[in-house]
């Protein structure tokens, strides 16, 4: 998360093409979380590859993806 011109700007490394933004941290929290999940979930319908996960950086926010997505995406890894 970036803090720019009052909005919390969000991007994902692994997922170069995700960009949302939010006025408040914990609305960026949230708005992180669904543009993730969403992401995910397309991706298994469409059967793209997903990427193994980047090791974090000190400097980054971790993301839960949701269970029924976790599990999916460990069935098929």
């Amino acid at each position: 998360f970036r803090l720019k011109d009052e909005l919390y700007r969000i991007n994902f490394r692994d997922f170069r093409e995700i960009h949302c933004e939010s006025r408040s941290y914990e609305d960026a929290l949230e708005t992180a979380e669904e543009c993730l999940n969403n992401l995910l979930e397309a991706m298994l319908e469409e059967e793209q590859r997903i990427p193994s996960p980047s090791q974090p950086r000190a400097d980054e926010v971790l993301i839960p993806v949701r269970t029924d997505i976790a599990e999916k995406i460990s069935y098929i890894s």
